[in-house]
């Protein structure tokens, strides 16, 4: 079997469906199912299931996912090596991130990147805290921009800090001379929840503080959340980073006491991260004005 192959498949898991797998990369919809079938023969085993909702892992093709994933990170790093002998730079990134970097850090961090290495192909996949981690720990993405967790196999660079705020709608009534939110006033307050599963961050601020508001909706989008509070459905708390772009729309605060968040890069282990990875992280750093030494890594 050959990469191409490898590559079907790992799409064809990710997004449960043969016909758009065909649809972004270029294939026809029998290319690919005789390419998946073709697969499963050479094998001997049954990767996927297929129903009326689309295809799905069996057991064993999970486990032959997380293989390939290494297959594929190995076979991305001999390539990106031979251009590198070659005096070619080229490769492809896949990338996670919050929503709030994507849209507030990356866009100009990209755009000057690729200005200087035209040739690297950046994909960003968009999660939650917890999706990130594992995405980066199955090798779903080369590295993550998240905060900072207690999982003990990742490394984490550290950028900057990130500070939870209050959200209202725009006329709530405060004092004008309030300069910060005591947490506590939530307390049975009509409130728009971080769903748990997708970011752990403002449950455990709540549960922390022993304070218990007024559950009336919960989202994993961060935007979905501010229209709901801008519309007066209830208030939240947020990273500052996240309302960056919304804050003519909203009023805020800052915590009491206050909460902050770490943001930084989540890997698996940068002496392993391609040629590409490890130029875009030394970029990045470099556009925030941060030395780096791998050892000092957390």
């Amino acid at each position: 079997m050959d990469i191409n192959t490898y590559k079907l498949f790992v799409a064809v898991a990710e997004t449960r469906s043969i016909s758009y797998t065909a649809e972004i990369m270029g294939y026809t919809q029998s290319g690919v199912s005789h390419s998946i079938k073709r697969m499963e023969k050479v094998l001997n085993i049954q990767l996927f299931v297929r129903d009326r909702y689309g295809v799905h892992l069996t057991p064993i093709g999970s486990e032959v996912l997380q293989h390939v994933r290494k297959l594929l990170a190995v076979n991305e790093q001999l390539d990106q090596f031979i251009y590198d002998i070659q005096g070619v730079e080229a490769g492809s990134l896949n990338i996670g991130t919050f929503s709030s970097v994507s849209v507030n850090w990356l866009p100009p961090i990209i755009n000057l990147f690729s200005k200087e290495h035209p040739n690297i192909t950046i994909n960003l996949k968009e999660g939650g805290t917890n999706n990130l981690n594992e995405w980066v720990l199955n090798g779903k993405v080369d590295f993550a921009f998240c905060n900072k967790d207690d999982n003990q196999h990742l490394q984490f660079i550290p950028i900057t800090s990130d500070e939870f705020l209050a959200i209202f709608p725009k006329d709530y009534p405060i004092p004008s001379d309030m300069e910060s939110y005591p947490i506590k006033s939530f307390e049975k307050m009509p409130f728009i929840l971080s769903e748990p599963t997708y970011d752990h961050n403002i449950p455990e601020i709540l549960n922390k503080e022993k304070v218990h508001p007024l559950i009336r909706f919960s989202s994993q989008d961060d935007y979905a959340i501010m229209s709901m509070v801008e519309n007066h459905l209830g208030t939240s708390i947020l990273p500052e980073l996240m309302i960056e772009q919304r804050k003519d729309y909203l009023k805020y605060l800052p915590l009491y006491p206050s909460y902050q968040r770490i943001l930084g890069i989540s890997l698996k282990s940068f002496y392993d991260l391609s040629p590409a990875a490890k130029s875009f992280i030394y970029f990045v750093l470099d556009y925030f004005n941060l030395s780096f030494d791998i050892d000092g890594a957390i």
